[in-house]
């Protein structure tokens, strides 16, 4: 796609943003570097996968928004402190923070969390702003080493074109928001296009979608699969996938009046995860895993769930380039010429609704509880999240962005069409995908029921679990320990 040819048919806008005028810098948190205490010492931390989750009582949210200051100042004139785990972030920051001076702590994924909390609570060089991954989201929205975007004089109403579940998921039970998502990660439906055209009879993705649309017939397309290429062929390569796409339907709550239940979200799980099991529905490899990723671009298997960052890392997506043909007029001759494009050799791969809308990741920009430039901190939340001529600018790159009407535009946009996926515009099929996602209840909660059920499975295959009931009830004592529940 073409930049400039993109803008045009976008929003029309300039994209020359102005020269850097400010002084960025970046440093890296390493393992051998230690934290000393400074005198503004904070309290304070944050659950991690091994501790208990924090509330699990019934608590009724308010109605009533955090009201915005009339003014919001800086307390500092030091330059802002921006803690992140990803490298290309900075370039990010570089391109759209012109005017703003920063620096950027870059901190080893696997030791985010923990040197994030210990830089709040007991560093020298506290975050102003930092970053958050979907799977800690919640964790840092309870926590009150976060603060709500009304203390940078963000109003709920300035968010009315990013997608509802970005800011949902980072609401508190005070009905603040701690956080605005940057980057989304909407997650859909890749097959592949051969194995899909062999073992289910099309590859027409108007066919295959109905053929994923609810997990009873997936169910009855994965025995299909296995069915038509002799057991050589599987639909998934793991069970395990469907985890995350089934739950982000779950609406109940797994705690009423201080005791877990289960609902029939739980009967249909392990139903539709003990039939996978029992007739080798699935490869059953390790999600993630080199086995697995090789699994799935080798064709042995012929789809998988995720977004389009899940898909550059498994089958190697890349954004579609294709300039569609444009007719003008000769002004020599009156007579219509069309500008010629190179149309590349059709890929393998195309995309597709699942039975459940979801996301498999993302990143959220959240505010410090020790930011002292909250002026400034305000002025980059809406610089990265709200501003259309940076987000149509990251659009142009690829980025799915957090505002509706860009990404509208983009589905729409036929500079969007990808060789890669057969001739579809990805965002054709995320966008609608994106607006229906809803943020699970109890999302912390959540997660601890799934791995408890998870845990249980394996005993329920062999038979050392009996029943359904009997699953139920270990179930509902595991999860009542790790809640801490009587």
């Amino acid at each position: 796609m073409k930049a400039g040819k993109l803008l045009a048919s976008i929003l029309v806008v300039s994209m020359a943003l102005p020269m850097c005028a400010c002084k960025p810098s970046s440093s890296k948190v390493t393992d051998d570097q230690t934290e000393k205490t400074s005198e503004k010492k904070q309290t304070g931390t944050i659950p991690t996968d091994t501790e208990d989750p924090t509330d699990t009582s019934d608590g009724t949210e308010t109605s009533s928004e955090p009201s915005v200051p009339s003014t919001v100042t800086d307390e500092s004139t030091d330059p802002l402190v921006i803690y992140g785990y990803d490298k290309d972030f900075e370039q990010t920051l570089a391109d759209y923070l012109t005017d703003i001076e920063y620096e950027y702590v870059l901190i080893d994924r696997s030791e985010y969390t923990k040197e994030l909390n210990n830089a709040i609570v007991l560093g020298e060089k506290k975050p102003d702003l930092f970053m958050m991954d979907a799977d800690n989201l919640e964790a840092w929205t309870a926590s009150e080493n976060s603060i709500g975007i009304e203390q940078v004089g963000i109003s709920r109403q300035e968010l009315s074109d990013q997608f509802k579940y970005t800011y949902d998921a980072a609401t508190n039970s005070e009905n603040s928001i701690k956080g605005l998502a940057f980057e989304l990660q909407p997650s859909v439906v890749f097959y592949n296009r051969a194995e899909a055209e062999q073992y289910l009879g099309t590859a027409d993705p108007s066919k295959v979608a109905p053929m994923v649309s609810s997990w009873d017939i997936l169910l009855e397309y994965a025995r299909e699969v296995s069915m038509n290429s002799e057991g050589a062929k599987k639909l998934l390569a793991d069970r395990t996938q469907i985890s995350n796409v089934f739950w982000a339907a779950h609406t109940g709550s797994w705690v009423e009046d201080g005791a877990v239940k289960t609902d029939s979200d739980f009967d249909k799980y392990v139903t539709l995860q003990s039939t996978l099991y029992h007739e080798t529905l699935t490869m059953d490899l390790p999600i993630g895993s080199t086995e697995w990723q090789q699994a799935i671009a080798d064709g042995q298997c012929v789809l998988f769930f995720g977004s389009l960052k899940t898909a550059s890392d498994v089958i190697g997506y890349v954004p579609g380039h294709k300039e569609v043909e444009e007719t003008t007029t000769s002004t020599e001759t009156g007579a219509e010429t069309t500008e010629s494009t190179t149309v590349p050799p059709e890929t393998g791969w195309s995309i597709v609704p699942a039975a459940t809308p979801s996301f498999d990741g993302g990143m959220w920009l959240m505010v410090a509880s020790t930011c002292d430039r909250k002026e400034t901190a305000g002025k980059v939340l809406r610089t990265l999240t709200t501003d259309s001529t940076v987000l149509t600018d990251l659009a142009v790159k690829g980025q799915f962005v957090n505002s509706v009407s860009i990404m509208e535009k983009c589905a729409a946009d036929p500079n969007f069409t990808s060789d890669f996926l057969h001739g579809q515009n990805p965002y054709a099929v995320l966008v609608p995908e994106a607006k229906k996602i809803s943020a699970p209840k109890d999302i912390t909660i959540q997660k601890y029921a799934v791995a408890e059920i998870d845990k249980l499975l394996p005993s329920y295959y062999d038979g050392e679990i009996e029943t359904l009931d009997e699953l139920k009830e270990l179930f509902t004592v595991g999860l009542s320990e790790l809640l801490g529940l009587s």
